[in-house]
């Protein structure tokens, strides 16, 4: 109905937090995101599925799988991922969205699930493309930098503009045509702009993993308002191996979420050789003061701000 609060917000769960290698404690990456009861998986390392299962969250929900690259680390999960959307009774299609070879790796993991009742899609991206995910979600990626093909994401929900009933009212707009006019339609010759206040900021979580920094990041990210981000190697010393191997430090990761004057920081992916994750927070926080170094099942809620 016109001016009732919008329900649209977006849920993140990060399932897990390592790179390279599953470690007691430290599974491999993975992130769920939520927006108007559509599930959305970001990467799918090995063991994805116990903790989703420990999150409490549903797997039928699950329409669209995202992969950032084709290391193992981050799609050998896939197998159990497929199973359990099948055996929660889901119908509808889901798409894998990935590099390039996402096809021919996903039809490999794919052998040993065996059948499945819903259509299971592939869409392969060069970087650079603008698509639709369900919920209301408008998805966005950039090439990143790494030694294979992989992808940066940026999802987006949109705001509406705020309707005002008063001026509609006045204008003796029929009621039944309020919701064309908030769609932002015209309705019986009037203008939405006539009954709409200004544009709104909307939401927006942006899943960098797996690159070096290079200068196009921080446009891409800017203004989020959270940044899921690899922080692979703890310590300065290690800045150069980070750009060789396509990584970045803890404080190039924090430095990159200070640039862009993001909102809100999550630092993942962290290499087996980072015994103590603390090291990871204390580094980032110089740089970005509320970094916080993702841990499996950690979870926000995103809002609209109050306008």
């Amino acid at each position: 109905m016109p001016g009732r609060r919008e329900d649209r917000l977006i849920d993140i769960c990060l399932l897990g937090n390592g790179g390279m290698m599953p470690l007691p404690g430290r599974p491999l990456s993975a992130c769920l995101i939520r927006v108007n009861g559509e599930t959305i998986l970001w990467d799918c390392g090995e063991g994805t599925q116990v903790n989703w299962r420990a999150s409490g969250w549903p797997f039928r929900s699950t329409g669209a799988i995202l992969l950032s690259h084709l290391h193992a680390d981050h799609v050998a999960g896939l197998p159990g991922i497929l199973f359990q959307i099948a055996h929660s009774g889901r119908r509808e299609p889901v798409t894998i969205y990935g590099p390039p070879r996402t096809h021919e790796v996903v039809q490999h993991l794919f052998s040993i699930v065996g059948r499945v009742p819903y259509e299971l899609g592939v869409a392969e991206l060069e970087g650079g493309e603008s698509f639709d995910l369900p919920g209301g979600v408008q998805a966005s990626t950039i090439l990143a930098q790494h030694h294979v093909p992989c992808l940066a994401y940026r999802l987006n929900v949109a705001r509406t503009r705020r309707f005002n009933a008063e001026r509609a009212r006045e204008l003796d707009i029929p009621i039944e045509q309020w919701s064309r006019l908030q769609a932002g339609e015209p309705a019986d010759g009037v203008n939405p702009n006539d009954v709409l206040g200004p544009p709104r900021r909307g939401l927006s979580v942006s899943l960098v993993t797996d690159t070096a920094i290079f200068d196009e990041l921080t446009p891409f990210v800017a203004d989020s308002d959270l940044l899921v981000c690899e922080a692979m190697y703890a310590v300065d010393a290690l800045t150069e191996r980070a750009r060789k191997r396509g990584h970045m430090t803890a404080r190039q990761a924090a430095r990159l979420a200070a640039d862009a004057d993001v909102r809100s920081l999550w630092l993942t992916h962290l290499s087996p050789a980072v015994e103590d994750p603390s090291a990871v927070s204390m580094i980032a926080s110089q740089e970005y003061p509320d970094a916080v170094v993702g841990i499996p099942g950690l979870m926000t809620t995103l809002r609209f701000d109050d306008e």
